[in-house]
C-alpha cells in the first residue's frame, strides 16, 4: 500500500511497537498522517521499497518546483519593470553557490532526543526559477537501531539580515531508504515514516548557507590638501573621513547557473 504524506508539522509517538497499541498506531497511519514540507511514498506494509516508484514520484515533484519557478520568473521579466533597475546588481555562479553550500558538510545534529542525523553533501543546481539544494544524509534512530540513508530536496530562500547574505534550507522532497536488523526489520516500513516525519523539522535546526558577502562596508577617504594661486592664496585642506555604507536586498532572480541579485543602498555616512 502506498501513502503520500504532505503538511507542515508532524510527529507521532511511537512507543510500544509490540503491544497492543501498535494495531492503533497502524491504522491512524493507514486513515492518512499529516506530514510537513516534505513529500513522502512508501508502503506501510513493511515491504520493501519500490525504488523505481520512489524515483518516478521525486522526478514529478522536482518538475513541479521547477515549473513553479520559471512561470514566476517569466511573470516577472513581462512586467516591463527592469531587474538591473537597482543601485547596485551582480551575479553569482553556480559554481560559487556550490562553493559556499560546502561548508554545511558533515554537519551533525539531532531531530530529538533519540534521533542524529549527518549531512554527507549538499549540491545546490539553478534553474530558470528555481535553486535547489539536494542533500544526502543519514539519520540513526537509537531507540531502533535503524539506519535512514535519504536524499532530501530543498528550495534556497536567500535573505539579507545584518549585512549577511545567506540561503536558508526548506525541505520539499525526501526519498529514505531503511535498513533494519533483528525483530525490528518487520516493522521497519512504519519506522521509517516516523523518522522521516521528523525529518519534517529539520530546517528549523540546518545552519543557512552563509554567501562570502558583507553588504554593512566601510572605506576610508583619504585627506587631502588643494592649493588656490589664482587670484587669491588659498588652501583648501580636507581631513581624512571614513564612508559607510550598508545594502538592502531589492530582489533575486534565478537563472540557468547563475543568481541574480539587485541591492539598493540603504543607509550612508560619513565618520572623521
Amino acid at each position: 500500500m502506498t501513502q503520500t504524506t504532505t503538511g507542515h508539522q508532524c510527529a507521532m509517538h511511537h512507543r510500544g511497537f509490540f503491544d497492543s497499541r501498535f494495531f492503533i498506531l497502524l491504522c491512524i497511519f493507514l486513515a492518512g498522517s499529516v506530514a510537513s514540507g516534505c513529500f513522502v511514498l512508501r508502503p506501510f506494509t513493511g515491504a520493501n521499497v519500490d525504488i523505481d516508484q520512489l524515483r518516478i514520484a521525486r522526478d514529478a515533484k522536482m518538475l513541479q518546483v521547477r515549473r513553479d519557478g520559471a512561470e514566476r520568473l517569466s511573470q516577472r521579466l513581462a512586467s516591463g519593470d527592469s531587474i538591473a533597475n537597482a543601485d547596485i546588481s551582480f551575479y553569482f555562479s553556480e559554481a560559487l553557490l556550490n562553493k559556499a553550500a560546502s561548508q554545511v558538510d558533515s554537519t551533525t545534529g539531532w531531530l530529538d532526543s533519540l534521533t542524529s542525523y549527518n549531512i554527507r553533501s549538499i549540491r545546490v543546481t539553478l534553474f530558470n526559477g528555481s535553486a535547489i539544494a539536494t542533500i544526502a544524509m543519514a539519520a540513526y534512530s537509537h531507540q531502533y537501531d535503524v539506519d535512514v540513508n535519504l536524499l532530501m530536496d530543498c528550495i534556497l530562500a536567500f535573505k539579507i539580515e545584518k549585512g549577511k547574505f545567506f540561503a536558508t534550507l526548506e525541505p520539499f522532497n525526501v526519498v529514505p531508504t531503511v535498513k533494519a536488523a533483528g525483530m525490528i526489520s518487520s516493522f521497519e516500513g512504519i519506522i521509517q515514516d516516523i523518522v522521516t516525519m521528523k525529518l519534517s523539522t529539520l530546517s528549523d535546526n540546518l545552519p543557512p548557507i552563509q554567501f562570502p558577502v558583507d553588504f554593512n562596508n566601510q572605506f576610508p577617504v583619504q585627506g587631502s590638501t588643494v592649493r588656490v594661486r589664482t587670484g587669491i592664496n588659498l588652501d583648501i585642506s580636507t581631513s581624512p573621513q571614513t564612508l559607510k555604507y550598508s545594502l538592502a536586498l531589492k530582489e533575486v532572480q534565478i537563472f540557468k547557473g547563475k543568481l541574480f541579485v539587485a541591492m539598493n543602498v540603504k543607509k550612508t555616512e560619513v565618520t572623521k
